[in-house]
């Protein structure tokens, strides 16, 4: 009897350790799960939605047009929350993209759509008035961030290569790995995709490079000259990409404000 009650107590004392490690064990797979979820939030939090209105000005007529921009977005209730307004000057540009100016919004998915869910606004009705007095509309898009590497909205000067992307994962990936790891740290790197707009060149993606100043523009991966590794990385990356991606044009911008 004294063996039979060792053994049971024995038994019984397992059985509560393993009902207790295995809870500790789905607490702790919860707790993982939950720490997963919050960093890809995080992740995904950092990317953005963008729409863009391209339109031109006469020389003569630029300062007023900055002048009512600025005089808009940099009063209350302008913008919803979470949403920044910049305004480019199309700087180097291909005859097709046949503008002087963009307007553009990013901001989270929520933030863009209450964005454009404000419905009626007389000041804005009046803004959009009076700045079509000086411009003339040119084009709109809008399409979304998918990889953003360093400072967002921080560089005035920014390259952008439009793509046709036959195979948006493999590229992506791809893309991922070079400029996660070579990247200038004083540069600003994003691959995003255009959903609206779209023109009949069947570009699907663009890569955004933003730097400080044009020396730097002129040639952005100059820092990476002499770098063994970066250039054995980038034949890696060209060798990967072959035959899936075209390069359809190019441009840059110059940002004159930021609301």
């Amino acid at each position: 009897m004294v063996v039979e009650a060792f053994l049971l107590g024995g038994f019984i004392s397992h059985q509560i350790k393993y009902k207790l490690n295995l809870k500790n064990k789905l607490k702790m797979k919860k707790l993982l799960m939950l720490l997963a979820l919050v960093f890809t939030t995080s992740m995904f939090a950092q990317e953005y939605y963008w729409t863009t209105y391209s339109f031109n000005v006469d020389p003569e007529d630029e300062e007023i047009v900055t002048k009512l921009v600025n005089d808009y977005f940099s009063s209350p209730n302008s913008k919803a929350d979470g949403v920044t307004v910049y305004l480019f000057e199309n700087h180097f540009k291909d005859n097709d993209i046949n503008s002087s100016h963009q307007i553009a919004f990013t901001g989270t998915l929520d933030a863009m759509g209450n964005q454009y869910a404000q419905g009626e606004n007389l000041n804005w009705d009046l803004f959009l008035t009076k700045l079509s007095q000086y411009t003339e509309a040119f084009s709109s898009a809008g399409g979304n961030s998918l990889i953003s590497i360093g400072e967002p909205g921080s560089h005035p000067i920014q390259n952008i290569v439009w793509f046709d992307v036959e195979n948006e994962a493999k590229f992506g990936a791809a893309w991922k790995k070079y400029f996660e790891k070579f990247a200038p740290k004083d540069q600003r790197k994003t691959l995003g995709k255009f959903r609206l707009g779209r023109s009949p060149l069947g570009e699907t993606h663009y890569g955004l490079t933003g730097v400080n100043d044009f020396k730097t523009a002129f040639n952005p991966g100059i820092s990476n000259n002499g770098n063994k590794a970066a250039q054995a990385a980038w034949e890696v990356f060209m060798d990967e990409v072959e035959g899936i991606v075209k390069i359809v044009r190019t441009q840059t911008r110059v940002m004159i404000g930021k609301w």
